[in-house]
């Protein structure tokens, strides 16, 4: 992973000399979680015994958005707020009117709604902001919020990451398994036990890593949940699952298994690569390698299993007499 002085050092320009007041105000900046105003983030400042001016954070909360370690938000209250990017997926916000505090969530369902969008109208989406206001369970229950601890907006993104993986590993473990029951090539069902125990398999080291991850923080289960991918999880493989109880041949039961893992590959990937370095993104990626396996081995016995069928199609039957013939007793 590239540190953070290493990542800084990258964009600047060839031959321009560094800044350590700069410096210093985007290691304070990113390490804060939430949202600052400049005015806030020269108290910040302030408070790390840190002698900076005004300007000088001025020029830097600049520089960042420039650089993209950082991105303005409006709340609609005239005070512009910035939030760093860096090592931060893109997501959207809910917006208490009552406290003014803001929480962070992302959805694949409300992004792909967005890209669905844009695409039926020909427009070409670089960035999309949602904010969604009301007012938050404290001001509505008087109920305190968990206290925060250093690098628990990681911590929330790698377990939702692992829940989202295990959630469809759980779901491709019933359709596998559902497939060899209904396949009568022998093959094939050799190919779709072997994917069920593999899936068996991924699903116990993924539910071992949720239970280490939560290990290091007694209040994670109890936290918000930052990604909401509910359509992801239990559609991949469940709508396929479904099918299968239907009048499926074997082609037909592979041809499914192929468009789910096709499907699953792709959410994977498409989200992994959108995420900054983090466990979360590694987890997606390391999620879409494997199913980019499986897609693979569906593809090859799909293949093989069209050209058995051929084959037997092909061979030239023995004449009824013939066949009489060879019957009878000499």
């Amino acid at each position: 992973m590239q540190s953070t002085s290493a990542y800084l050092d990258s964009l600047r320009p060839a031959g321009s000399k560094r800044s350590s007041k700069r410096d210093v105000i985007v290691d304070v900046f990113l390490k804060h979680e939430g949202h600052l105003s400049a005015d806030d983030l020269v108290e910040v400042m302030k408070a790390h015994d840190h002698r900076t001016s005004r300007a000088t954070v001025y020029r830097t909360l600049q520089w960042m958005v420039d650089a993209g370690l950082a991105r303005r938000v409006d709340f609609g209250d005239g005070r512009s707020r910035y939030e760093r990017t860096y090592r931060h997926p893109r997501h959207f916000h809910m917006v208490c009117e009552s406290c003014h505090r803001s929480y962070e969530f992302l959805s694949s369902d409300i992004e792909a709604l967005i890209e669905e969008v844009a695409a039926l109208r020909g427009f070409d989406a670089k960035e999309a902001a949602l904010q969604i206001h009301g007012i938050c369970e404290t001001c509505r229950t008087g109920r305190q919020p968990l206290p925060e601890r250093d690098g628990i907006t990681e911590l929330v993104f790698a377990r939702d990451a692992l829940r989202v993986a295990i959630a469809t590993e759980k779901s491709g473990l019933q359709f596998y398994t559902r497939a060899a029951q209904r396949t009568t090539d022998a093959r094939g069902r050799a190919v779709f036990l072997k994917l069920a125990e593999e899936e068996k398999h991924h699903l116990s080291t993924l539910e071992r890593r949720y239970r280490e991850l939560v290990a290091l923080d007694p209040d994670l289960e109890s936290r918000p949940t930052f990604l909401f991918f509910k359509g992801a999880a239990n559609g991949l493989f469940a709508a396929g699952a479904e099918e299968l109880l239907g009048e499926v041949d074997d082609l037909h039961a592979l041809k499914i298994g192929i468009r789910c893992e096709r499907g699953s590959h792709r959410f994977f990937k498409k989200y992994g690569e959108r995420f900054e370095d983090s466990e979360g993104k590694r987890i997606f990626l390391e999620f879409a390698d494997e199913e980019k396996q499986h897609l693979d081995l569906l593809i090859n016995e799909y293949r093989s299993l069209v050209e058995r069928l051929l084959r037997r199609k092909r061979a030239p039957r023995r004449p009824a007499a013939s066949q009489a013939r060879r019957a009878r007793p000499s």
